[in-house]
């Protein structure tokens, strides 16, 4: 009777191990269960499970798109130095011309007569001085004889160069390398002093004026990089940077011009050819993963902000440019701050959360 009741004992402890056993892991079980899923955690009104990140300042990288053209860096107007007949225009509009090349010969004979005649005058007054000098020494000649000689020889050098400098200006060249864009003077006319005859465009650099959407006005800045190809010259690829921003949008295609500046130095690329530009935007910015970024309201951005008491408190951000899963901040978040970047969607303002690295979503 004893071994019975010895025997019975035993078997209500082993079963009463058991019941133990089962309890802890079915307890351990529901706590999991209620940790890792945020309907039964808020069932059991337990903190929320989510998952997050922090606000960080990091580097935030963009390709912008757009077509364009290519047109003349500098637009340079020439005119006429002198009154003079036309007899040569050897360029129309559309021509290509080097640094140096003639763009307009006019008659040069009386500029040259005017040259040699200076020179003469000049020669006599350099020569009148000598002999001045020479009798002062003797002194047959004042002091004032002398400096009225010097100011003549002055006078005539000085119209000796302006006489070179006019007979110059009888030829026309190019500054640069360049395409014309307008000529308002034809062989036989008559040049007028200060009369525009000529407008060029710089060739060498040229820009691309690259039409870009109005959305990216944030992300485009002077000295981004820029690639160009064009359908001229297929697979090739040209590489400058941004020198100048439009600061209006057009309204009718709302895109504004951001012109890059390329090398052109054997002057293949031609006004008004076509291409393609992908600008490189890169700059630090205060970033969060995407995924943070809500809409609860649907007109306002938002993010759920974790705070020191272990509560979510929803907060209206701005943001800016988004790329490679990040978020640019611009402003209602500070670096470092965490952000809850899994479990958001089903969160409350001011829910107990609890940050949870070995919910479902980290398997």
């Amino acid at each position: 009777m004893a071994e019975e009741t010895s025997a019975g004992r035993r078997r209500f402890v082993i079963w009463l191990i058991i019941a133990i056993i089962v309890v802890v892991f079915a307890a351990a079980s529901v706590r999991r269960v209620v940790q890792t899923k945020q309907g039964d955690a808020r069932l059991a009104d337990m903190p929320i499970p989510v998952q997050t990140q922090p606000a960080q300042v990091k580097p935030i990288d963009e390709v912008i798109g757009a077509s364009g053209t290519i047109q003349p860096s500098v637009t340079v107007t020439l005119t006429a130095k002198v009154t003079a007949r036309v007899l040569q225009v050897p360029i129309d509009v559309g021509s290509v011309v080097k640094p140096g090349d003639v763009l307009v010969a006019l008659d040069p004979r009386l500029y040259e007569a005017n040259l040699t005649s200076a020179k003469v005058a000049y020669e006599h007054a350099k020569n009148q001085v000598a002999r001045e000098q020479s009798l002062a020494a003797r002194h047959f000649a004042s002091a004032m004889d002398v400096e009225t000689a010097e100011v003549t020889a002055a006078s005539t050098y000085a119209q000796m160069v302006s006489a070179d400098i006019d007979l110059s200006n009888t030829r026309i060249t190019s500054p640069a390398p360049a395409v014309v864009l307008s000529r308002t003077v034809n062989p036989g006319e008559m040049t007028r002093v200060d009369e525009q005859v000529l407008q060029l465009g710089v060739l060498d650099p040229v820009l691309f004026d690259a039409a870009v959407s109005e959305d990216k006005t944030g992300a485009a800045y002077l000295g981004m990089e820029g690639d160009v190809r064009t359908d001229a010259f297929p697979g090739e690829l040209f590489s400058g940077t941004v020198q100048k921003i439009d600061s209006l949008i057009d309204p009718t295609t709302r895109t504004f011009g951001v012109y890059i500046r390329l090398a052109n130095h054997d002057l293949r690329l031609k006004k008004d050819v076509t291409g393609y530009a992908r600008l490189k935007s890169s700059r630090d910015a205060l970033v969060v993963p995407s995924t943070a970024v809500i809409n609860p309201v649907g007109d306002h951005s938002s993010v759920f902000v974790v705070d020191g008491d272990d509560r979510a408190r929803i907060r209206e951000v701005r943001t800016g440019l988004s790329a490679n899963n990040l978020t640019e901040i611009l402003s209602g978040l500070q670096e470092n701050e965490q952000v809850v970047t899994v479990g958001q969607y089903d969160l409350h303002d001011h829910d107990r959360v609890r940050i949870n690295q070995n919910a479902p979503w980290n398997k």
